[in-house]
């Protein structure tokens, strides 16, 4: 359990630092002119093609710190 959870946190960690230097994250937020009778009105999305390719990255970097700690236990374990 503990080498899941140290796995998850540096796959959260190590992900988040390459979806932030690597992804261009552009806002889905768009602006409404003349919206009933108000000059502009900001409408806020959720970009959700960013948020699932960061979670698939997140995802592969937790998978591959896990099985790279398994991998060295074993030859550890081996010696």
């Amino acid at each position: 359990m503990k080498k899941f959870l140290l796995s998850l946190l540096g796959g959260v960690i190590i992900g988040g630092i390459i979806c932030y230097v690597f992804m261009d994250y552009e806002t889905s937020n768009y602006i409404i002119q003349n919206y009933n009778g108000l000059d502009e009105k900001e409408i806020k999305e959720w970009d959700f093609s960013y948020i699932t390719q960061a979670g698939f990255i997140i995802l592969i970097t937790t998978l591959l710190i896990y099985f790279s700690w398994v991998v060295l236990e074993k030859r550890a374990n081996k010696n």
